[in-house]
């Protein structure tokens, strides 16, 4: 049986088809377990940053002022940013650990 819209490609309706995603690698498991630790690491040296009893500036990046400012200057924004952050790098790292796994 071939494609209407590609007629030299075979269709085959018990095989599921092949999503254009990366295949599942270590590689992807350590930089999400990376991109996790970053976030917490962030979240730690941020809140620290914002609660010192110190008279210095508070340095932060254009992204960070930004979210900062739209959120009515909440540090929790910022925090809640870096959490996200995290989530995500331990999602990447658990979902590419579980495929590969299920190899």
């Amino acid at each position: 049986m071939s494609n209407v819209n590609e007629p030299g490609k075979e269709v085959h309706p018990n095989k599921p088809e092949e999503d254009d995603d990366d295949p599942p690698s270590w590689g992807g498991v350590i930089v999400g377990l990376l991109l996790g630790i970053a976030g917490i690491a962030l979240i730690f040296y941020r809140y620290r940053q914002f609660h010192a009893v110190s008279d210095t500036t508070i340095s932060i990046t254009k992204i960070e002022m930004l979210i900062y400012k739209v959120t009515g200057e909440s540090v929790w924004a910022l925090m809640a940013a870096y959490g996200i952050v995290a989530l995500a790098g331990f999602y990447l790292a658990v979902s590419n650990y579980k495929k590969l796994r299920s190899r």
